[in-house]
């Protein structure tokens, strides 16, 4: 009998030394990530200040550049019985006079709304380029943005501003930079994570300002608060951030994760035929539209090389998607054939459905204006996350100093 309370007491305590080593090994573990989380903070930190703050501009950029450049990037509507607007042959044509000469048209943005302008990009063989803003209803230059060749720093401010955000001013350099930062304040987030997670079970103050406060545990909550609600939407914009700048990697991890995800190799080409002159991009934007009629055009790309193809994007295309619904339609130059459509409904892996996601989850427009205003509120969440984690990390490094100096006792001079 005294043999099996011994072996039930020696059982309850082993079980009683599990049920306090799991706390342990917990504890430790936050400790080691409240390191990670602490040294990266205070390494990327700031450039989750620069992303958060550049990145809730440009939500709004087009509103803004409008609002500081109204002649330039707004015109007067006509009125009713007027002419439409005129043909996109018209506006290509308007754009070429004014381009430098030699330059050859990229790239064309349609007007955002009924009081907007053409964006019409034009390219000289010495990479220095241009933005010009066509008046959509009367074919008119309403001016000109120039850059030159391999410009870091613009001369516009939202140029400035999209420079700041996607390549810190550094170059080609800068965008590799910016997404290595991405991915460490997305390591960061996830440590964050991590190190909130309440381990005594007391979720409900881990979601919620602590009152009544002390300065010390304020700044904390504030901390806790704004990183928590607004985590998801910033590694969201993190993620796409990296998707944007670092490409190619991006795509070979998407691809290993799902196979059947197309890639650069799988793009679409034109066939060059013989004796037949590659057609007009309002050729292109005709036949696009005679196919798929639906909704406003956004973008026209134009062929790069010989084997370059037409990309024609429209967006607001009814019962595509109640998120994000636009349309890519790929034309072969010579043909005129329609080569390919990007949609939700032509993707053919979940790689694909995921990537095409990135930039209107970056830019918030895939939600509509709640997602942009989202993506705004959480980038000028940024410098109230970094500020305090600063201060948090300034005041534990005081104490530890004042704890260090209280040891070492009163220096007596003489010995």
């Amino acid at each position: 009998m005294s043999q099996e309370i011994a072996a039930s007491a020696s059982l309850a305590g082993d079980q009683a030394g599990k049920t306090q080593a799991r706390p342990v090994w917990k504890y430790v573990w936050r400790t080691w990530w409240v390191q990670v989380h602490l040294y990266l903070g205070l390494s990327v930190g700031a450039l989750l200040v620069v992303f958060g703050v550049t990145g809730s501009i440009l939500v709004f950029f087009q509103e803004i550049d409008e609002w500081l450049n109204p002649v330039l990037l707004t015109v007067s509507v006509p009125s009713p019985g007027s002419a439409p607007v005129r043909p996109l042959q018209d506006i290509v044509t308007a754009a070429q006079q004014a381009a430098t000469p030699g330059s050859r048209i990229v790239q064309l943005y349609g007007p955002r709304n009924r009081t907007g302008v053409f964006a019409i990009y034009a390219e000289h063989p010495s990479k220095a380029w241009q933005r010009i803003y066509v008046d959509p209803y009367r074919a008119g230059v309403t001016g000109v943005r120039s850059y030159a060749a391999y410009e870091w720093v613009p001369h516009y401010l939202m140029d400035v501003v999209f420079q700041l955000h996607f390549a810190l001013f550094l170059g080609e350099n800068g965008l590799i930079i910016v997404a290595l930062g991405a991915l460490l304040l997305l390591l960061s987030l996830i440590s964050g994570v991590i190190v909130w997670w309440p381990l005594t079970g007391q979720w409900r103050q881990a979601f919620v300002l602590r009152w009544p406060s002390t300065p010390v545990r304020l700044n904390f909550d504030l901390h806790k608060t704004f990183s928590l609600y607004t985590c998801l939407v910033l590694g969201a914009v993190l993620l796409s951030g990296v998707w944007m700048n670092w490409n190619d990697p991006f795509v070979w991890v998407v691809r290993l994760l799902s196979p059947a995800t197309r890639g650069p190799e799988q793009a679409p080409v034109s066939i060059p035929l013989e004796g037949r002159e590659p057609i007009t991009p309002a050729q292109a934007l005709a036949l696009a539209t005679a196919r798929y009629p639906e909704g406003v055009l956004n973008s026209l790309v134009m062929p790069e090389d010989s084997t370059g193809i037409y990309l024609v994007g429209r967006k607001e295309v009814s019962g595509l998607s109640p998120f994000w619904s636009e349309r890519t339609v790929s034309i072969d130059q010579y043909s005129g054939a329609i080569l390919d459509v990007r949609e939700p409904a032509t993707r053919r892996s979940a790689g694909e459905t995921f990537a095409d996601w990135q930039w209107p989850l970056h830019s918030g427009q895939a939600f509509g204006l709640p997602g942009r205003l989202m993506v705004c509120l959480s980038g000028l969440a940024c410098p109230v996350i970094y500020v305090t984690g600063v201060l948090m990390w300034w005041r534990k490094r005081r104490a530890k100093a004042t704890r260090e100096a209280r040891r070492a006792g009163p220096v007596v001079d003489g010995l």
